[in-house]
């Protein structure tokens, strides 16, 4: 399995576990994760908190947007299948669906 490790430091587990104080303050510093590997095999990253709360921020809004494509994407096929138009819809603030007419 080929595996590519951009912009950052790679170490191995020896080294974590011997210098984690200085793979830490470099991760921090630097903004770079640092690529752990044991035996030439990738086995974690280390990278700041802050990055990993945008990636996972950023994670979420992919998956609810993917998420929103595919409910848009059986909506239609079911408004093809029943020959009906679909209802327009808004969200509240609660999160929940409800109908508007059409002047809305």
């Amino acid at each position: 399995m080929g595996f590519s490790v951009i912009n950052g430091l790679t170490v191995s587990a020896t080294d974590v576990r011997k210098s984690w104080t200085k793979i830490l303050k470099s991760v921090q510093e630097n903004r770079k994760p640092a690529f752990v590997f044991t035996n030439n095999t990738p086995e974690a990253v280390v990278l700041a908190f802050e990055d990993y709360q945008i990636m996972q921020t950023e994670l979420e809004v992919a998956r609810r947007s993917e998420l929103a494509r595919q409910m848009t994407e059986d909506l239609l096929d079911i408004a093809k299948l029943e020959q009906q138009s679909i209802p327009r819809l808004q969200v509240a603030e609660d999160g929940a669906f409800y109908e508007t007419r059409k002047s809305d």
